[in-house]
């Protein structure tokens, strides 16, 4: 990929380590001062299955992943810069994911998500919980009046990661489920932030990215049939090495992403 420079001017505010997309010079929530990102991207790619995908339903878009070097931990993984592509109906889709943040930590006791103001899932899960555990995820209302057709391929997700410290190890992965009924308004689905049936506030099998309170609405269609597939059959997972970390003065300034 060629490099790419996202230059943004940020106040200085602790130890935090993202500028998501929006942020702001009043938005304190993410790393300042003058600092350079340099991140690893990754992509995999999946096929929908042959279920066409009525409009007005939505399509529920979650990925999802693994800690490979718990021993480093507490540690935040960032997702950015993501997008979802695809062809269907001789149109090109780009679709724009919000950030993510998850955080694993041996101190976190319960499994949460939630969606901040500045367009970005922040996720906190215990060290060590089983399973896959959430980092972003896109609603997307199928277009009208066409809908989309069933068996679209190869559609690909594409995302720029980096961590809070060095030496952290992924695997990650996505999947997509269809919904009669679903909303934007994200904190409202109720999502479950893993795998895992040990934390609140979701002590069920429910697979990490499930919208807990849209469940009767899932139909088949993308990469799910359904039923109680309530996220999609996950596509392959792919591992993502050794992610950079970013540097930090203590300054005002600017802040420097290099997507790479």
């Amino acid at each position: 990929m060629t490099p790419r420079l996202l230059l943004l001017s940020l106040p200085l505010a602790g130890a935090l380590v993202a500028a998501p997309q929006g942020a702001s010079a009043d938005d304190p929530t993410f790393f300042v001062g003058t600092s350079i990102i340099e991140t690893s991207e990754a992509q995999t790619e999946c096929n929908f299955n042959g279920t066409a995908i009525p409009c007005p339903r939505y399509l529920w878009f979650i990925a999802v992943g693994k800690l490979s070097t718990p021993a480093i931990a507490p540690v935040t993984i960032f997702m950015l810069n993501q997008h979802i592509t695809f062809t269907a109906n001789s149109i090109n889709y780009d679709l724009l994911v919000p950030d993510g943040a998850t955080t694993f930590d041996a101190a976190t006791t319960t499994a949460t998500t939630t969606f901040t103001g500045a367009n970005t899932w922040s996720t906190a899960v215990p060290l060590g919980a089983s399973g896959n555990q959430f980092f972003a995820a896109l609603a997307f209302p199928v277009p009208c009046p066409d809908g989309l057709p069933g068996s679209i391929q190869p559609v690909s997700w594409s995302a720029d990661f980096f961590a809070s410290k060095p030496g952290a190890t992924i695997s990650w992965t996505w999947s997509a489920a269809a919904y009669t009924s679903f909303t934007t308004a994200y904190n409202s689905l109720g999502v479950k932030a893993s795998d895992s049936n040990q934390y609140l506030p979701y002590m069920n099998s429910d697979h990490a990215g499930t919208p807990e309170n849209y469940k009767t609405f899932v139909v088949g269609g993308a990469t799910g049939g359904g039923g109680s597939n309530y996220t999609g059959s996950l596509c392959s997972s792919h591992s993502v090495p050794d992610l950079p970390v970013p540097t930090q003065s203590s300054t005002w300034g600017e802040i420097k992403i290099i997507y790479r």
